[in-house]
């Protein structure tokens, strides 16, 4: 092969390995902060192979490695997904290069008989590695993707999962850099192939333990749901139990200040009555039953603390979003709205729901006692001890992130609001 043909070739290895890279993350890790994401991967990647070309990165080579870790890194950074979660991307990575570059080097050297050192330099290898970098890349990001929407392991549970496939990393750089002038003999090739079978069985592994965490976070969660939904349903009945027998109590106290010319004072009497059934007969009709209840039961709260709930909502009988999800989003946003607002003066909070063919919007709008620091429009990072907004919103935008959602904050005016939207062609 002249060496025209070998340089294009070769570096048509790198191009595809670093697109099989960029579509992994993109399918881990999701819609981040950068805009235009495809055109600037591609300036991540001509810059990466200008690099390569100006400072002649060679193949196979220790420098090779971090050349590439560099890359994993750097790619990260287009997408979304905390620093663990870009981190776990990066490991994915490196895995998936390493174990398919290595066994087709290794076996494409076994089966011709051509030495390690040199084997790369093939035509046929070079073209092998890169397909099979194209079609490993496509195959890992349909599995991330499903394993990003149905991620269930904490950060130390991941960490834990995540050493052995780390442990791989390393032998496939030793096996990469430390081969001899000789072609691969059996024991090497069933050394790589037999790594890259213990990995696979390794995420299947995990992934059997991640679903079974998923369904007992559903369970767990539904559990809660029902008993939360029970004691809403039972508190609203003994409620109205209380003001069926003290309406005949109420009838009495009215005929008498009647009888008795206390036209005023019956006026005040009946004023407070119906302010009282009003609190507790506040019944939402969106046509969503959960949503009905769980609004339902955030009025309620609200009204114990003083807070004035107003809502604005149309029909929502069909939402993109899933049950456990809605709760999640729904009661994190409101916890968060009331509890600011009782610190406010005067305490309101505004909730709405819209939603068209193409998305549902929702929005929280409530008071606060002083404008919070937002910088960027970035989240608030606050604890569970301070009043205000924080942990739960972090919460909500997880949540947002696996229904490729998004959202925008601002505080202005002591006015805090809480925007975001949902496509509905994943319902």
């Amino acid at each position: 092969m002249n060496e025209i043909s070998w340089f294009f070739i070769g570096h048509m290895v790198c191009v595809s390995q670093w697109a099989a890279f960029l579509l992994v993350d993109r399918a881990y890790l999701g819609k981040g902060r950068v805009k235009h994401v495809g055109f600037w991967s591609v300036v991540l990647v001509a810059g990466m192979l200008a690099f390569s070309l100006i400072f002649q990165i060679g193949f196979f080579t220790l420098e090779t490695v971090w050349y590439n870790v560099g890359y994993v890194l750097l790619s990260t950074l287009l997408f979304g997904g905390t620093l663990p979660q870009k981190l776990t991307a990066a490991l994915i990575n490196g895995t998936m290069c390493l174990l398919s570059e290595n066994t087709v080097r290794y076996v494409v050297s076994w089966v011709t008989g051509t030495s390690l050192q040199v084997v790369w330099q093939r035509p046929g290898c070079l073209v092998t590695m890169t397909l099979t970098n194209l079609i490993v890349g496509v195959v890992v990001a349909y599995f991330s993707h499903q394993w990003k929407d149905e991620r269930a392991l904490e950060s130390p549970q991941a960490l834990v999962m995540s050493f052995f496939p780390g442990i791989v990393v390393v032998l496939n750089v030793v096996l990469m850099i430390s081969v001899k002038d000789e072609p691969a003999d059996s024991l090497m090739v069933l050394l790589t192939l037999g790594l890259t079978v213990a990995v696979l069985l390794h995420m299947y592994i995990v992934q059997m333990f991640n679903q079974q965490m998923v369904r007992q976070q559903e369970l767990h969660v539904q559990t809660a749901l029902e008993r939360e939904r029970a004691e809403a349903l039972m508190d609203s009945y003994t409620t109205q139990r209380r003001l069926t027998h003290e309406f005949t109590n109420h009838i009495e106290a009215l005929t008498l200040l009647l009888q008795q010319g206390e036209y005023e004072e019956a006026k005040a009497y009946l004023a407070t009555v119906t302010k009282i059934i009003a609190a507790h007969t506040t019944i939402m009709n969106t046509h969503n039953p959960l949503l009905d209840a769980l609004l339902s039961k955030k009025y309620e709260e609200a009204t114990r603390k003083g807070v004035m709930l107003y809502f604005d909502l149309p029909d929502l009988r069909a939402i993109p979003l899933e049950k456990t999800d809605l709760v999640m989003v729904v009661s994190n946003l409101l916890n968060n709205a009331i509890d600011a607002a009782a610190q406010a003066d005067p305490p309101e909070v505004y909730f709405r729901m819209r939603k068209t063919e193409e998305e549902l919007l929702l929005s929280v709008r409530n008071r606060v006692r002083e404008d919070l620091d937002l910088p960027d429009g970035q989240l608030p990072r606050s604890t569970k001890k301070e009043p205000g907004h924080g942990i739960g919103l972090w919460n909500v935008t997880d949540v947002l992130r696996k229904y490729q959602g998004e959202y925008a904050i601002s505080c202005r005016d002591k006015w805090f609001r809480f925007t975001c939207s949902v496509p509905v062609h994943r319902i």
